[in-house]
């Protein structure tokens, strides 16, 4: 019973404070509205973009790219990271160490 009317007490109190503070208290109720309207319109007001589908050249995957022959680099090329968990990153490191015969150090 003491819970009710302590809670009684206290809205009541919040109404007082509430009423004598008019402007902040119109404030408080108009900003959300205002700003839920604005985010509102935006959001209408944006349409989607529509672009054109894009084909890119093919590239082909069996040698490495021509870039590193364009410079002197060592026949030895180094993975700088594979996690020690991934089976699969292993797997696909050692894939490509036999299909371009390079070295990895792991």
């Amino acid at each position: 019973m003491t819970m009710f009317r302590n809670l009684k007490l206290i809205l009541w109190k919040n109404f007082i404070l509430k009423k004598r503070k008019t402007l902040i208290t119109v404030l408080e109720v108009l900003t959300p509205l205002l700003f839920s309207t604005i985010v509102t319109y935006l959001r209408f007001d944006s349409l989607p973009r529509k672009r054109l589908p894009v084909d890119h050249d093919t590239i082909d995957i069996t040698s490495l790219p021509e870039f590193f022959n364009q410079f002197p680099l060592r026949n030895r090329f180094q993975l700088v990271y594979i996690p020690s968990k991934s089976e699969t990153l292993k797997n696909i490191a050692e894939m490509v160490e036999k299909t371009f015969d390079v070295e990895f150090e792991v």
